[in-house]
């Protein structure tokens, strides 16, 4: 029964469909080519007025555009029906993905809420698990808020609110937020800040972006590398690079890694955690800002670098160069 249903499947069905098609045409052209020989030489013991009209070739011509108006259609059915099934697999990859992501910092803070509950533990247990158990919140509710973006049937439509940032003091104020996890993934931060530049830029917005570009590094990271975030300017443009020592891409994943639900699907990332929606949202959110965002990789293995560039603010106030280094350990 399986073997029938696989004969039937629309690939085998297209292939058919062509190999019926070319043996047709070639069926119909001998005939043809036969049947105007016959006809030749049978007209050649006929009046010439009543040849005076040759229809054969519009004939034939008709045909063909007929024939080539069926495989056009053959293929644009393959076509919808190939799109259609790569839907249907990423909506299964997503709601399989978003389940172990909802399921596990929900099954954390039911965990530690049940310890606090039930057992006695000190101030310093108590404060550490308030803490994981923001964490884990602030997980959901990044998930949520990726989630609902990307519902939207215009994610640019957002409702946006600009004003001047200092991009510095914004991405250490970031980066913080983050402390606890760069601990945990025991991940070195280096913050490069060659200028200090101010942008126009809806702050929630753009730290859904930054905050993803983060979590992407540290999921995607092994124990002990680094992230490095550097800051530059030019005429127009304020820089934000996120160079990490992940897993890096290659080059037939780069022009897919901002797609809907799009992940890197391989031995060492199949376990990662992550819903496909954080850089396409931030993709979205970037263009409402009229920046754009690419991204680089050497290949496999050695790493990325994640690039915002956003437009300056008009009212942009020069500022001395400054280089800090923080580490988390």
């Amino acid at each position: 029964m399986n073997r029938l249903r696989a004969l039937f499947h629309p690939i085998f069905v297209f292939i058919g469909v062509q190999v019926a098609w070319i043996g047709l045409m070639a069926v119909w052209i001998y005939w043809y080519v036969k049947n105007s020989r016959n006809l030749a030489e049978f007209a050649q013991n006929l009046p010439p007025e009543l040849l005076e009209s040759d229809l054969n070739w519009v004939v034939l011509l008709e045909g063909g555009v007929l024939m080539l108006m069926i495989l056009a259609g053959v293929y644009v059915i393959f076509v919808y029906w190939n799109k259609q099934a790569r839907l249907n697999k990423l909506q299964s990859n997503f709601v399989s993905s978003v389940s172990h992501e909802l399921k596990s910092p929900l099954a954390s803070i039911q965990l530690y809420l049940e310890t606090l509950k039930y057992q006695e533990v000190s101030p310093e247990e108590t404060l550490d698990f308030v803490e994981t158990m923001l964490i884990d919140t602030g997980r959901l509710s990044d998930l949520i808020d990726n989630i609902l973006e990307s519902s939207k049937s215009d994610p640019k439509s957002m409702q946006l609110q600009f004003t001047a940032v200092d991009i510095v003091s914004f991405l250490r104020e970031t980066v913080e937020h983050h402390k606890r996890l760069f601990e945990d993934k025991q991940c070195e931060v280096q913050l490069k800040l060659d200028d200090q530049p101010k942008v126009s830029m809806d702050t929630r917005a753009m730290r859904m972006v930054f905050n993803n570009l983060i979590v992407n590094a540290l999921r995607y990271s092994s124990a002990g590398s680094s992230l490095t975030i550097r800051v530059k300017q030019d005429e127009k443009f304020c820089n934000i690079d996120f160079i990490d020592q992940g897993f890096g891409f290659d080059k037939k994943e780069l022009k897919r890694v901002f797609k809907k639900f799009y992940r890197v699907q391989n031995q060492e990332t199949q376990n990662i955690e992550g819903a496909g929606l954080g850089l396409y949202i931030s993709q979205q959110i970037v263009k409402s800002h009229k920046g754009k965002i690419s991204v680089s990789s050497e290949g496999r293995g050695k790493g990325s670098c994640f690039t915002v560039s956003l437009p300056l603010s008009p009212s942009l106030s020069e500022t001395k160069p400054e280089e800090v280094t923080e580490e988390g350990s």
